[in-house]
């Protein structure tokens, strides 16, 4: 019984502070972000991970074709200065990690992660939406947030930049299942601001290049 009780107490912390484990990953994805929330002054600029996670098999005989997911960690404390949660959730209603899409158009320009160049896509964001975002195909037909930047003049974010500077990528790695949800966001921004959906402005023209 001491033994049990001590393994008990040891096992406690884990349970009390999120020690379960959690999904595997199947990559990373760093981003940095300046996200300023309305009737805030000032910006917050904190950076982030994005995994890649596998797709869950389920105990059930037939398994249904599934896509994987993602989980998002903070890269950096916020010591009291910020809510990492709360930047967190805001942000990842505004990533993208799927295949291409309807609305998205290919540009004849690479983006260069560490010698690595990607194909850059551009996002036709709604007409009235001062957003303009483009994504990098990381793997043969794999799209991920590469730049997005955006001021709203509606919700709780008044302004937001997102720029991914590296990446690793596993096997395995693919779509996930929630992976356009920066589009399902820019329509639903646009119907709450009452404008009419249109096409995007005029895309990048030069190679961007990001140092190693």
């Amino acid at each position: 019984m001491p033994l049990l009780r001590s393994l008990l107490v040891l096992a406690l912390p884990s349970l009390l502070w999120g020690g379960a484990p959690t999904e595997r990953s199947l990559g990373e994805l760093h981003y940095r972000v300046k996200i300023q929330f309305r009737g805030e002054s000032s910006v917050t600029d904190t950076r982030f991970v994005l995994h890649p996670t596998p797709v869950i098999v389920t105990q059930n005989r037939v398994q249904k074709p599934r896509l994987g997911g993602w989980r998002l960690e903070g890269a950096q404390r916020s010591d009291g200065a910020f809510s990492m949660a709360a930047v967190l959730a805001r942000v990842e209603r505004m990533l993208y990690l799927s295949g291409p899409a309807p609305g998205l158009l290919q540009r004849p320009i690479v983006v260069n992660f560490g010698g690595r160049r990607c194909p850059l896509w551009q996002v036709q964001s709604p007409a009235g939406l001062t957003v303009y975002a483009y994504l990098a195909e990381i793997s043969p037909g794999l799209l991920t947030l590469s730049y997005l930047s955006g001021s709203f003049s509606k919700g709780d974010i008044a302004s937001v930049e997102l720029q991914l500077e590296d990446f690793r990528l596993a096997p395995g790695a693919g779509p996930a299942e929630d992976g356009t949800a920066l589009l399902a966001t820019l329509q639903r921004m646009a119907q709450e601001a009452g404008r009419p959906e249109g096409t995007a402005s005029a895309g990048m023209v030069a190679e961007i290049v990001h140092p190693e």
